[in-house]
């Protein structure tokens, strides 16, 4: 029994087989089948039955036992290798048990002696032909079972063209699939070579399978295509005795062809086959259809964990943002104080030991104040300037910037970027800042994997969104940390190298231009960041004018980033005895009574005269009492708050108002940078450098020899 039979297809006359070498028995047997509505062809030996069932399909074999030349279990054996499917009826005078049981042996559905009972034969046709539906039926379970099994794509196609092969008795197929261009490609083949798969695109209406796709129906081709007008112009490229083509439709939607061919096989295919295709194609393409939608399932399933993964991780940003700002402010205060008094203390002349203790003291402040700077940009979520620009360029003028580090490290960058990239809308310089930390951390981590390494950035357009994917081949992000590289301060460096807020700072940036960041493992095992940005309307680009910008930082802003870094150590001040302050007089407004100290100190050793006020409402009283020529005041002192004490000195001491020095913990703060930039006064941020404060107050008096008059109210 064949383990795939053929399926029974519709509503057709079986077909019969006489194979006996007595002319009468043949005529009677004839006559009576035909009678019933069978089709009947009559074979005199063995031989002829053989050539007959090569060329016509039959469902039953009425075979007699004994025959000249091929007898009838050997006539059985070579029609079983044609065709497995037929069932055997086997007739004889001389019946024994042996002989039947052998017969039973071979295959034989029944076994009946001569002289025949027609009744039983017809009895016996019948039960053959049940017999043969019920197998058929059964196939069509198995088949389904079989290809509804699986939804991975690779594995479905090879049971579709292994069940074609079987169902059909074809000895090869293939299957066609409609692909994004409206175009049938080669999904699989069992014979035809790859370059030939990746090479074959058909449009519909092209070739043979492009025009079968056009159609409801299998079509057979028994006959050279040639010379078959349905398929005229169409030229041959292999031979095949004999096929079925089959389009592959659900609900109306074409989905593909499947190509069944018998290639040595020369047993034409009949009705009955294109019946029996029909329901396989049925089949064929309605798991076709629950593969695809299984797999759009995964895709949209993938689509929400990752929307619900970058809510979730912007919750996350947004909630460490506020409590790290107030952690950043808190700091900066002792910062400044510390960081200040190390300084005063470098400029006097100490024993070695404790200057080099005081260097420590300076050094570590100083890299506490650049992590608190850190923590306050991380939090800001300063708004970008956007403006359209080609990210090739962005990227580009990363790189150089980067050329030397990368080339030092050993490391080749490959660019793959589509010429044709579109723009987006972005701030030039907070992309830069993206690329770099993305570069750089490559670039780390491959050298320090085995010293030298490959970076390929590579960039498309897809789906309204431009794909920058940064691939390396170091030692790649393990799956326990995926879910976790995005978070402030997780870095997987030694203690010492790295504060792990680079790709947080990433993260927010490209959150804020309305893209994603995702991190993946490479085929190679390295790490690949991915980042993906909408394209910038086609409205608002045209417009622009089209035009891409780099972008600008503000003066202001860039003069307070200087006055805020900490910088190199003040040059020790000039021996002698100390200035006695007979200068300017300075009203130091500000609540931290050590970080008073510290101004008064530096002011005093300058011959600035200073006084303090802890309270707003001490400093207003003092300035509205007493004559000052400049103020430094905490642009977040207790009651009164920066803005509203300018207000008030522009008002009463509008001379004044022009000398404010505003000290501040997030001095790049947009506002801050902003209210500078309009009111013309100084801003510097916590903790400072003393040099960038003697500079601050050079420029409030250029002429620091010259005693100042005290400002007129």
């Amino acid at each position: 029994m064949s383990a795939e039979p053929r399926l029974l297809a519709g509503p057709s006359a079986a077909s019969i087989l006489v194979i006996d070498d007595e002319p009468q028995v043949r005529t009677v047997l004839e006559e009576a089948l035909t009678e019933q509505g069978y089709t009947v062809e009559l074979a005199e030996d063995g031989k002829q039955a053989v050539e007959r069932v090569g060329a016509t399909r039959f469902d039953v074999a009425i075979c007699d036992l004994k025959m000249p030349g091929i007898d009838g279990l050997e006539t059985i054996r070579r029609i079983q290798a044609i065709n497995r499917d037929i069932q055997f009826i086997v007739l004889t005078a001389h019946g024994t048990f042996e002989s039947a049981i052998e017969s039973l042996r071979v295959g034989a559905f029944d076994f009946l002696q001569k002289p025949l009972v027609l009744k039983d034969l017809l009895f016996s046709v019948g039960k053959a032909l049940e017999r043969r539906e019920l197998l058929e039926r059964l196939a069509l379970y198995e088949l389904s079972r079989t290809i509804f099994s699986t939804l991975d794509p690779d594995e479905l196609y090879g049971r579709v063209v292994k069940a074609a092969i079987d169902v059909l008795g074809a000895d090869d197929a293939s299957l066609m699939l409609l692909d994004e261009n409206r175009e049938l490609s080669i999904a699989i083949s069992t014979s035809l070579q790859q370059e030939i798969l990746a090479a074959t695109h058909l449009a519909i209406g092209e070739r043979v399978a492009g025009r079968v796709a056009q159609q409801q129906e299998p079509a057979i081709i028994n006959d050279s295509v040639a010379g078959d007008e349905r398929f005229a112009g169409v030229r041959a490229l292999r031979s095949i005795k004999t096929a079925i083509v089959c389009p592959l439709t659900m609900r109306g939607e074409l989905l593909g062809v499947l190509n069944v061919n018998r290639v040595k096989k020369t047993t034409r295919y009949g009705e009955r086959d294109r019946q029996s295709a029909m329901i396989l194609s049925s089949l064929v393409a309605l798991a076709l259809g629950n593969a695809r939608l299984h797999k759009e399932l995964q895709a949209r399933l993938q689509q929400i964990s990752d929307t619900q993964e970058e809510v979730i991780q912007n919750e996350k940003m947004v909630a460490l943002g506020s409590l790290l700002s107030g952690v950043a402010h808190e700091l900066n205060n002792p910062l400044c104080a510390v960081l200040g008094y190390a300084q005063l203390m470098h400029q006097e002349d100490l024993a070695p030991r404790l200057r080099k203790g005081v260097e420590v003291i300076s050094r570590e402040a100083d890299r506490a104040a650049t992590i608190v700077s850190d923590l306050l940009r991380f939090s800001r979520r300063e708004r970008p300037e956007k403006r359209p620009l080609g990210l090739s360029g962005v990227l580009m003028k990363t790189l150089e910037r980067k050329a030397y580090d990368l080339k030092s490290s050993r490391i080749e960058v490959q660019t793959r970027l589509d010429p044709t990239l579109p723009f987006i809308l972005g701030d030039f310089h907070q992309l830069q800042l993206v690329f770099m930390n993305l570069i750089t951390n490559a670039q780390q981590a491959m050298f320090d994997h085995r010293g030298s390494g490959i970076l390929t950035i590579s960039g498309e357009h897809r789906n309204g969104r431009v794909i920058l994917t940064f691939a390396d081949d170091g030692p790649g992000v393990a799956a326990e940390n995926a879910r976790r590289v995005f978070d402030p301060f997780f870095t997987t460096k030694a203690v010492g190298k790295g504060r792990g807020l680079g790709l947080s700072v990433c993260f927010a940036i490209v959150r804020d231009h309305g893209g994603v960041i995702r991190v993946s493992r490479g085929a190679g095992g390295g790490a690949v960041f991915t980042v993906e940005l909408p394209v910038v309307p086609d409205a608002l680009l045209q417009g622009e004018g089209g035009g891409a910008s780099a972008g600008r930082r503000a003066p202001d802003e860039a003069r307070a980033a200087a006055a805020a870094a900490p910088g190199a150590a003040p040059e020790p001040a000039a021996a002698g005895a100390p200035l006695r302050p007979s200068g300017p007089r300075i009203l130091i407004a500000e609540s931290e009574p050590h970080v008073q100290d510290v101004l008064v100190e530096l002011l005093g050793s300058l011959g600035y005269r200073a006084d303090t006020a802890e309270t707003g409402e001490s400093a207003l009283a003092k300035l509205r009492s007493q004559d000052y020529e400049a103020l430094i005041a905490d642009f977040e002192m207790p009651r009164l708050e920066g803005r509203t004490l300018l207000d008030i000195l522009r008002s009463e001491r509008p001379k004044l108002a022009r000398r404010v020095l505003f000290l501040a913990s997030d001095a790049a703060r947009p506002q801050l940078v902003e209210l500078a930039s309009t009111s013309g006064n100084l801003l510097m941020g916590k903790p400072f450098r003393l040099e960038a404060m003697r500079d601050a107050l050079h420029r409030l008096f250029p002429d620091s020899r010259t005693l100042h008059r005290p400002a007129s109210r």
